[in-house]
């Protein structure tokens, strides 16, 4: 296992239990196979994708209503997995169920817990006020990236590699991004923050911005490690008068199974000069970005499966905030084997 299981994962989007309408969402998390619905009352069911009777999937099965019906004998189950029908017999076998997972709606994201049963009572999904405040718009998309959840972590904790993989990203004249100096570590998060100098804006930044391509601005830049499923990125625009364009890259990583994650991106912004079209180029952008940061994660995923000698790789000054996050994932999945 390399990815920590008492956790808060997001499972789906909002939009995508919606657009299911009767039927299921159906997805492997954290190697476990799960079926997502949304119930009559607006609130979202998670069970386990395999009917308690025989190895079948239930999401090959049907609804009635908030039940869910087995395809294979027609074995059914209510919203917490308790099997409340066997067409062969009058009642069902005492303690007959498939496991039920906690959920949480916020926003456009549904989170899930597949760890400790009643772990998630201890702490709550982790907040993310950007995403369904009114005074903040957004855009998402979601993909499947085959590279392991560490991977992921790190490389959204190094942008050093913005002059090699994004040069287009970049302002006019400069040259390096300033050294990381300011790297804040908790138990379980790491976050950086950094200062860019004043330059011109780059063609993107003029296009989703609204603001004079001839002025020069200055940036900030952060990253956080928030939880193992979320990083959050925040960029700003700043002028003489303070912040004219704010951004929001949330990443919210939920692993498949080791090396291979679920990547849930949302991209939001605000600012007072934002053209009508800001959506669409923010999106066009991002998702060139991630089309090749995921074909550089799986790349490294493939040299790390093919790779039989052991190997130590080098760290550098950049790599601060990512060598902390490695250590709170590694040593939070060393707490859950040794339990």
């Amino acid at each position: 296992m390399s990815y920590p299981k008492d956790c808060w994962y997001v499972a789906a989007t909002r939009d995508e239990l919606d657009g299911a309408g009767d039927g299921f969402t159906a997805r492997r998390l954290l190697d476990t196979l799960v079926l997502l619905f949304r119930l009559a009352d607006g609130s979202v069911a998670a069970l386990e994708d395999r009917c308690a009777h025989r190895p079948y999937p239930l999401s090959a099965g049907h609804r009635e209503g908030d039940l869910v019906v087995c395809g294979y004998h027609g074995c059914t189950y209510d919203a917490t997995g308790r099997c409340v029908r066997v067409p062969s017999q009058d009642n069902p076998p005492s303690g007959a169920r498939v496991r039920a997972f906690p959920v949480v709606e916020h926003g456009p994201f549904v989170w899930i817990w597949i760890g400790t049963p009643g772990g998630e009572r201890l702490r709550p999904p982790p907040a993310t006020p950007w995403l369904h405040d009114g005074a903040w718009s957004s855009v998402g998309e979601r993909r499947d990236v085959a590279a392991d959840l560490l991977l992921l972590h790190e490389h959204y904790l190094d942008l050093t590699n913005v002059f090699a993989m994004h040069p287009e990203m970049v302002p006019p004249g400069i040259e390096a991004l300033p050294p990381l100096e300011e790297v804040e570590v908790s138990e379980l998060s790491v976050s950086y923050r950094r200062e860019l100098p004043k330059a011109p804006l780059a063609p993107w930044e003029a296009q989703v911005s609204g603001l004079d391509s001839d002025e020069s601005f200055g940036r900030t830049e952060t990253g956080a490690f928030v939880t193992p499923g979320l990083h959050k990125q925040t960029y700003t625009i700043s002028g003489s008068g303070g912040p004219e364009l704010e951004l929001v890259r949330t990443h919210a990583f939920t692993p498949r199974s080791s090396g291979a994650t679920h990547v849930f991106l949302q991209i939001s912004w605000r600012g007072a000069a934002v053209p009508p079209d800001a959506g669409e180029q923010l999106a066009a952008v991002f998702h060139e970005m991630a089309s090749r940061d995921s074909a550089v994660l799986e790349t490294m995923q493939r040299y790390l499966d093919e790779d039989t000698t052991p190997r130590r790789y080098f760290n550098v000054k950049a790599d601060r905030a990512a060598v902390r996050a490695r250590r709170i994932l590694t040593s939070m999945v060393e707490d859950e084997r040794g339990r």
